[in-house]
């Protein structure tokens, strides 16, 4: 029997501490709410995912009642949670909840391996994986599962935005060295971008989910928000990932 992990994964919702304030001009947790409530539409039919993976710039302001009100509100989508910490996220106030520290799911022959790409910030929002993380990553294969899906805030290539490309992972280079070490990685997924992405790179699938927060243009120079009518909604992706090494991914949004 073929079994299929379902995976929903949401980033980049940039809470405030006062849920009426505005972020860009948009509302993030009405946004956010809106994919939850689409979410939970499915659930009758569908059941609860097997893992909600929040990628990173969870809190624009990172308290813990941020935190908390996420946790609160994401809870029944899926049997487990699971966060890492974006450039705009407290990793010391995201670590008072001993519940979401799991950096490692195992789901039929999966492994997912969540990294934490904030190391050595330079203030504009690059991130890197120190090099505890990197050695996590050179190791990988030992894991016993026979995939990979590795899952992190920052993208780890160009994209072809000069001004995203200038915050991507910084350390880049180390991450595709240690990456090429292994044979079991299937599966990349990131969020930083505020836009969907489907990449192959080293024979590697790249995942790249939209914001719940306002989405950002493709292929600009520098910042601009997203303006298409269909791309400027709220989104979230959605895996499944089977025993045999196959992924199917695609990209939901709240029209």
């Amino acid at each position: 029997m073929n079994h299929k992990a379902r995976i929903i994964q949401i980033t980049d919702c940039h809470l405030l501490l006062n849920p009426q304030d505005s972020y860009r001009d948009y509302y993030p947790e009405q946004r956010l709410d809106a994919v939850i409530a689409k979410v939970a539409d499915q659930l009758p039919e569908i059941g609860q995912f097997d893992h909600l993976l929040l990628t990173g710039d969870i809190a624009q302001q990172p308290e813990l009642s941020v935190y908390q009100r996420i946790l609160g509100k994401t809870q029944h989508l899926a049997k487990e949670v699971h966060w890492i910490a974006g450039n705009h996220d407290d990793v010391s106030v995201m670590s008072q909840f001993v519940s979401q520290q799991d950096k490692l799911v195992t789901i039929g022959k999966w492994a997912i391996v969540l990294l934490d790409s904030t190391a050595y910030p330079n203030g504009v929002g690059s991130g890197s994986l120190a090099h505890e993380e990197l050695e996590r990553i050179k190791s990988i294969d030992e894991l016993e599962a026979e995939h990979i899906m590795l899952v992190l805030h920052h993208p780890p290539v160009d994209v072809g935005s000069r001004w995203q490309d200038e915050i991507k992972l910084a350390n880049a280079e180390s991450f595709w060295e240690a990456v090429s070490q292994s044979q079991k990685v299937k599966a990349i997924t990131y969020g930083h971008l505020h836009q969907e992405h489907h990449l192959i790179e080293q024979g590697i699938e790249l995942f790249c989910c939209p914001a719940t927060a306002p989405q950002f243009k493709k292929q600009q120079a520098d910042f601009m928000l997203e303006d298409d009518p269909l791309l400027m909604a709220p989104g979230y992706r959605i895996f499944e990932l089977s025993d045999d090494g196959s992924i199917a991914s695609k990209v939901e949004r709240v029209r």
